[in-house]
């Protein structure tokens, strides 16, 4: 019951037209008012005084005023009304935890409100709260407690004529870096990253943060892609063992935008479910508030922000959050994608004339999922097709759920770009899984993939090293390739032997500069010129010429040790700037598609130069751009090119 309202101007720096609702009556009259105004409302509040709940509005329209007296009236007695008055000082509340998304509201049917009502109206009957099954508790309050900012209102974009292509790029390290994108504004929320060059945005002047933001570039013919769906099981409650591998749901072609150069959609893994989701303390939260939005798709949690570093299980909780809607809405509702499928699509679809079949398709869908937003890159062509449909989701409701690998605050660039608030809605970070969790996820992985490794084995190859989930699967798809090449040796070799031939765990330390023979070697051969299905080209960076021939030499020796019986045709050898900060991983990825090459291999820069302190960052982001470009990608670290086990990995990933 609502024994009390009131609504005041409080505008903010960003909002001059925020107000805020101020409520004296019971949660589950505030649930109601919230599920009826939607993306207009903020996270509830405690507050102190004669009001007991705040919700800030992003904006007061006369619709929404009437929206709120009708609500008003309907879950009040005709008691006390205080009028509207002037803005007052008013002192921040104290962050206000949600019910645990366990519980389902499902309020009693009333009747129309503009049937006339009785003189004295009886109080609105309370509504029914049926307790769900959650997956796994909320975590206690004091272990997270984001606040959330209030939402912004969305600027309605000036669309503009798309501008004409680029030339195609030359020398990679010859291309003029785009401007900066504003610095990023500070959020109390986790802590940043250490600082970081690879973003294709400049970061924050004071603080560099990684916020991976957009930023122009050059786009080659690319390729076309199905999209892979099928309809999950309905997510049910984990057990605290590790979960035996769900049946893959066989997946069905996606024809929704028809056949296009470029794939806007992302692909999904039919196994990763929320069966094959081991919840933990690293994930509990995430796990909760992802089957929030599953069972009410649109309403608080909206957007769902899920960030953290590579390898915690973002992108298995996007396509978990996909199948368990799927199942209520269904696929054909769902548009799922990441920041370079998202952006690119958008930029060739205007170009091509076909953007409006992509908005049509767009605006129909219910949920929208965005994998790496980070890696949005927002040009003059595509940003006000994004903006608009990113803040029209709000508008209307519509579920965005998006993953980040840097947190909330590296995002205030982006942000500002886009026009729209990634972080307005519910924040939750992924943490590195314990090491009894991380054994139980890399049982599964090797059930599902039938690999037999012994408990000291996996220790040693995988836990030992705290390897990431995503390079532990590349490992041994990776040793399963080779199994395969290597079922009529004379002796067969275990798992255990075969990643060890991939991973060179047992090999001693190779350094060093090459020697004049190894040298002379790596001159006197020659790439094949032939046509060949495998096109390869390589990247190398500046002054290691030298180092990239033995490469290719070396891989030539290993086929043919190998008993591959594999030609390639070398479609370039390409060197890059080492020292060139930002954006050169979006120029290898537009390179090697305007070369038509279905292989990539990329020698890491010099350990002494500005990308080599941040190798692994260097290497996760442009492994994920080569993706997206569906171009294979091999990483030769600089240090291992006298490895002969790095090139058994090279091969494997190649082929």
């Amino acid at each position: 019951m609502i024994k009390k309202w009131d609504i005041a101007p409080a505008p903010s720096d960003k909002n001059p037209g925020r107000h805020k609702l101020l409520i004296k009556g019971e949660m589950k009259d505030i649930f109601l008012i919230v599920k009826k105004l939607g993306g207009l409302c903020s996270r509830p509040e405690k507050n102190s005084g004669e009001f007991n709940f705040l919700i800030y509005l992003s904006m007061l329209e006369p619709d929404t005023m009437v929206k709120i007296k009708i609500l008003a009236a309907e879950l009040s007695q005709p008691a006390e009304q205080t009028p509207p008055r002037a803005a007052t000082p008013f002192a921040e509340p104290e962050p206000f935890e949600l019910p645990k998304p366990k519980l389902k509201i499902s309020p009693e049917p009333r009747a129309p409100a503009q049937a006339p009502r009785p003189a004295a109206p009886a109080p609105a009957p309370a509504p029914k709260i049926q307790p769900q099954p959650a997956p796994a508790p909320a975590p206690a309050p004091q272990t997270f407690t984001p606040h959330v900012p209030p939402p912004v209102p969305a600027p309605q974009p000036q669309f503009q004529a798309p501008a004409p292509a680029p030339a195609p790029a030359g020398q990679l390290g010859s291309e003029a870096a785009p401007a900066a994108q504003p610095p990023s504004r500070p959020a109390a929320q986790q802590s940043a990253p250490q600082p970081s060059a690879l973003s294709p945005q400049s970061p924050p002047q004071e603080e560099k943060t990684k916020a991976d933001t957009g930023r122009s570039m050059p786009f080659g013919p690319p390729s076309a892609t199905a999209r892979m769906k099928q309809a999950a099981p309905k997510p049910e409650e984990k057990p605290a063992e590790a979960p035996k591998p769900a049946q893959a749901p066989k997946p069905a072609v996606s024809t929704r935008i028809g056949k296009t150069r470029w794939s806007v959609e992302l692909p999904l893994v039919p196994i990763y479910s929320f069966q094959t989701l081991v919840s933990g303390s690293h994930n509990r939260f995430a796990h909760a508030a992802s089957m929030a939005v599953v069972e009410n798709p649109g309403m608080i949690y909206n957007p769902l922000l899920i960030f953290g570093v590579p390898g915690t299980g973002k992108t298995h909780f996007i396509h978990s959050i996909s199948y368990g809607l799927s199942s209520s809405i269904g696929q054909s509702n769902i548009f799922v994608t990441d920041g370079i499928k998202l952006s690119k699509g958008v930029e060739i679809a205007v170009k091509d004339g076909s953007i409006k079949k992509l908005a049509d398709t767009i605006s129909r869908v219910k949920v929208l999922i965005i994998d790496d937003i980070h890696l949005l890159m927002l040009t003059d062509a595509n940003k006000p097709y994004i903006s608009r449909w990113l803040n029209d989701f709000m508008t209307a409701n519509k579920q965005i759920v998006i993953t980040s690998v840097f947190p909330p605050k590296s995002l205030g660039g982006l942000e500002e770009s886009a026009g729209f608030q990634f972080t307005q809605g519910w924040m939750v970070d992924l943490k590195p899984s314990a090491a009894a969790s991380y054994k139980v996820i890399l049982n599964q992985i090797l059930q599902g993939l039938d690999v037999k490794l012994a408990d000291d084995e996996l220790t040693g190859i995988f836990a030992a090293r705290s390897a990431p989930f995503g390079e532990a699967v590349k490992a041994l798809e990776s040793m399963k390739k080779l199994e395969k090449f290597m079922v009529n040796a004379a002796s067969p070799l275990s798992h255990a032997q075969l990643l060890d031939m991939l991973l060179g765990l047992s090999e001693p330390a190779l350094g060093g500069a090459l020697s004049g023979s190894e040298s002379d070697a790596a001159q006197s051969w020659d790439p094949s010129t032939k046509d060949s299905w495998f096109k390869w080209g390589m990247f190398y960076p500046k002054g290691m010429q030298n180092e990239a021939r033995f490469v290719l030499f070396k891989l030539h020796e290993k086929i043919l040790e190998l008993a591959l019986r594999i030609e390639w045709q070398q479609v370039f050898l390409e060197e890059y700037d080492p020292d060139e900060l930002y954006g050169i991983n979006f120029k290898i990825g537009n390179f090697a598609s305007e070369k038509n090459a279905n292989g990539v291999i990329i020698l890491g820069p010099q350990p002494t130069s500005a990308l080599g302190t941040q190798e692994a960052e260097f290497r996760h982001i442009t492994m994920k751009i080569l993706d997206s470009f569906l171009v294979k990608g091999a990483w030769l670290s600089s240090g291992n090119i006298k490895s002969a086990a790095a090139y058994v990995k090279t091969l494997m990933e190649l082929i």
